[in-house]
């Protein structure tokens, strides 16, 4: 099937997902769905079950040939010791186990699960054979890899996101040293890369179970941010933070971070998560990212709380947010998946400038004159800053990556509008909605913010 018609397909079927629970149309910001609503934890297990081998069938060939990988070990010592623990099986007392994927040509990796849970396991049918950790040695020699990938880094481990390829012990290195000794033990490299490819091209489950939790993310955020949770001259930033959190316990969901709700200030500053009371005039918005099933979201929502005697957003505030909308799309035409992160974030702020705009490498506003522009764009799925590649300036290393088919990203960027409202100082968007990144360009995986929602 080619990518355009899997994509349609995918988004399909996360429609009828979501018009066949609570969670459709009409509710949003109204009902208060429970977990049993979404699904149920043996629906979950086998959706991850359907992921897994289907990312072991089309994606993980390509990821270990592109990096000339002919085997990957990895070691997972139980209780979610192992950073992507999820993506081979479920968190569990009993590890102690081998994860080993060998390259013996063909059209599929072969799949091996040495120790560890088996019965939940082998119901799943992702694995080809299981054994006893005993059992690695003999393996190793039978299949003769050239290069094994372990999961450290081949960098420092100075970014956030980067633990997700740097799960290996110095005592569980030293052990496969000696256990498969020579030539073996000067064939390790860095899985860095290939985890890197493996995070970075999505297959249609995961695509449909992230659009469901990008969805109820989003509903929250807008819940948050209306009459429902805030009154002007009463709530306070940590109580819109708490009544996140609380939403959060209640429909059985992960954490990604504690909600960040902040007001911006004329002067350029924020003020967030602190006891200030929410204002009438105030430019308010929410940075905040659940999870479930193993994956997590990341995006933002913007809000204006009107003042005394005003009945719609003020013509600064509406004109600032026009701006994004129309950065969004300007950014949606020009990033596309089989180039790098750098290749693609250098023409992009090229584009940007040609368009008028002033672009910068700023996360507050300057003093120089027009509408200033800064884009931050990373990889999402697994963790909120995942493995793959990005386009943000802080993630270095990840730039250097092809950003693969069906990526799922973070679509992050600020505009800085001059506002009358301000006095003329700039009024900032922060633009985040996580999203998909195709051959065709930048695709929705739920509806994206379209107007200021208003606090009356």
């Amino acid at each position: 099937m080619r990518r355009s018609s899997l994509i349609t397909v995918v988004l399909v079927a996360a429609c009828l997902f979501i018009e066949g629970t609570s969670l459709a149309g009409p509710w949003r910001g109204l009902g208060q769905p429970g977990q049993h609503e979404i699904d149920s934890g043996r629906t979950r297990w086998e959706i991850s079950c359907m992921i897994r081998k289907d990312k072991f069938d089309f994606v993980l060939p390509g990821a270990m040939r592109r990096n000339d990988i002919d085997m990957w070990i990895v070691i997972d010592r139980g209780r979610g010791t192992e950073p992507m623990s999820r993506d081979f099986g479920i968190d569990t007392v009993n590890g102690q186990g081998f994860y080993v994927f060998s390259d013996r040509g063909g059209d599929r990796i072969e799949r091996f699960q040495l120790g560890g849970e088996t019965d939940l396991a082998e119901a799943c049918g992702a694995y080809d054979r299981f054994g006893r950790v005993s059992e690695l040695r003999e393996l190793v020699r039978e299949h003769d890899p050239q290069r094994i990938a372990l999961n450290y880094l081949d960098v420092p481990n100075n970014r956030e996101g980067l633990h997700i390829a740097d799960g290996l012990s110095y005592t569980d290195y030293s052990f496969l040293r000696e256990e498969l000794g020579e030539p073996y033990a000067s064939r390790f490299v860095s899985a860095q890369k290939l985890i890197a490819d493996f995070h970075g091209e999505r297959v249609a489950g995961e695509i449909i179970e992230f659009s469901k939790i990008g969805d109820i993310t989003s509903m929250y955020q807008e819940r948050a941010l209306s009459n429902e949770v805030i009154t002007p001259g009463v709530t306070t930033l940590l109580d819109v933070c708490w009544w996140l959190e609380e939403q959060m316990h209640v429909l059985g969901l992960e954490r990604a971070w504690f909600p960040t709700v902040y007001v911006h200030l004329p002067d350029g500053d924020e003020v967030a998560n602190n006891d200030r009371v929410v204002q009438r005039g105030d430019v308010i918005q929410i940075d905040w990212g659940v999870g479930r099933n193993n994956f997590l979201t990341d995006s933002k929502r913007f809000a204006y709380v009107l003042k005394e005697g005003e009945t719609e957003v003020p013509p600064g505030i509406r004109n600032a947010f026009a701006e994004s909308v129309k950065v969004r799309e300007i950014i949606r035409k020009h990033v596309k998946s089989g180039k790098t992160g750098r290749e693609q974030l250098d023409a992009l702020k090229q584009v940007i400038r040609d368009l008028g705009y002033v672009y910068t490498e700023e996360e507050r506003a300057s003093d120089v004159e027009g509408i200033e522009v800064n884009v931050g764009m990373h990889a999402a799925g697994n963790i909120g800053h995942d493995m793959a590649a990005s386009l943000f300036e802080i993630f270095p290393v990840r730039t250097e990556y092809e950003v693969r088919p069906n990526s799922i990203i973070s679509f992050e960027f600020i505009v800085f509008t001059p506002a009358p409202e301000w006095g003329g100082a700039k009024i900032p968007v922060n633009v985040e909605e996580n999203a998909l990144i195709t051959e065709h360009g930048i695709q929705w995986l739920y509806p994206p913010q379209d107007r200021v929602l208003v606090i009356r």
